[in-house]
């Protein structure tokens, strides 16, 4: 009677056939996963490199701006602020921390200038490019400062509570009150109110919650809030 030899396959075994059998399909995958590694490593360095040159150029702009302007009549002045928003136009459409940065700098010269409009897009620009960023809380601040100056409080109060919300950003107390201070000259008494107690409730020792305290004092005495 024939015996039947049954053959042990380990799973190197099994690994090598196959790896013989694919050699070339696995060495041009291979390849391309190496040559996708080097394009990843060259962009990265690229985009830090182009990064680098943005800010680079920002800080320049800002140089330029502020270099000896004591020394400026209120033209000279107006042409070095004219002079960096043109410069920064090349850089405020930008993705990133360079994006963050011009916005910031425009809106810092717009606000200047006076011109709240532009001053509160160009903070809300910032915010957009750098949600995550720890600059996104300042931007939602200055942006409802602006809103405030063009006496669009609806706008102001949201951007105020916006900025609030962030637990980290050390002005996170003066926003809170700023919402409530705005919400009480919308005269949404009962809102000002709750936003007073919010923050007292969050920070009592704040000195912004102690303001926030007299004020709820004087809702409640003047019969305007419970």
């Amino acid at each position: 009677m024939e015996q039947k030899i049954v053959e042990k396959r380990t799973v190197s075994d099994v690994l090598e056939e196959f790896i013989n059998k694919n050699r070339k399909v696995l060495t041009l995958f291979f390849s391309l996963l190496a040559i996708a590694a080097v394009a990843v490593i060259a962009f990265a360095f690229i985009n830090e490199k182009n990064v680098n040159k943005g800010l680079e150029k920002i800080d320049l702009i800002s140089y330029e701006l502020t270099n000896k302007s004591s020394d400026l009549d209120d033209a000279g002045i107006a042409a070095r602020q004219d002079s960096a928003l043109s410069a920064l136009a090349e850089y405020t459409g930008k993705s990133g921390v360079v994006g963050v940065r011009a916005n910031m700098l425009a809106a810092e010269v717009y606000f200047q200038k006076k011109d709240y409009t532009s001053a509160g897009a160009a903070w809300l620009s910032a915010v957009e490019k750098g949600k995550k960023s720890y600059t996104a809380p300042l931007a939602y601040f200055n942006a409802a400062v602006c809103f405030e100056e063009l006496g669009d409080l609806d706008k102001a109060a949201e951007n105020y509570k916006s900025a609030s919300q962030f637990e980290d950003f050390l002005e996170a107390a003066h926003a809170k009150f700023s919402l409530a201070r705005v919400l009480e000259e919308k005269q949404d008494y009962a809102g000002a109110a709750a936003a007073y107690q919010s923050l007292v409730e969050a920070s009592p020792s704040d000195s912004w919650a102690k303001l926030a305290k007299s004020r709820l004092i004087e809702l409640k005495n003047s019969g305007k809030a419970e």
